[in-house]
This record gives C-alpha cells, sequence and structure tokens, in this order.
C-alpha cells in the first residue's frame, strides 16, 4: 500500500481553493471600494436614495430630505 496517493483538487476555469485564498483579501478590498464609490456617485439620485442609502441602519437619518415643501423648486 503506498503511503502517498495523489488526489486531484477540485477546480472552476483553472482556480482551486488554495489559489483562491490568496486572492481573497484583496477582491474584498476591491469590492468594498467599489460599493463606496456607487454609494458616494449615486446619493443624489432620489431613486438610489430612497431605495438603498436611507434603508442602511446608521446612515438612514442623515439621508432623510427634511426640506419643507415650500422650499422644495418642483
Amino acid at each position: 500500500m503506498p503511503s502517498f496517493v495523489r488526489r486531484s483538487q477540485l477546480q472552476f476555469l483553472g482556480l482551486t481553493a488554495e489559489r483562491l485564498s490568496g486572492w481573497t483579501p484583496t477582491l474584498a478590498v476591491w469590492g468594498v471600494t467599489a460599493g463606496a464609490a456607487v454609494s458616494l456617485f449615486l446619493s443624489d439620485v432620489p431613486l438610489f436614495r430612497k431605495d438603498v442609502l436611507i434603508k442602511v441602519p446608521v446612515l438612514g437619518n442623515y439621508y432623510k430630505d427634511t426640506t419643507p415643501d415650500s422650499d422644495k423648486p418642483f
């Protein structure tokens, strides 16, 4: 009986779990940065503000529109 049995790793498009684990921190940082950039650039769009930003627990009160109707131009 051999003491070492060679087994192949599961892979998808050449990526194994071992190879992907080295990229996980980098991909997480890029993902958080991309999400923050999208939130920053779309924070002035009323639909994005209403559907996404107001529902964030900590930031919701900051993005609520408290301007009286008489002061809104449209």
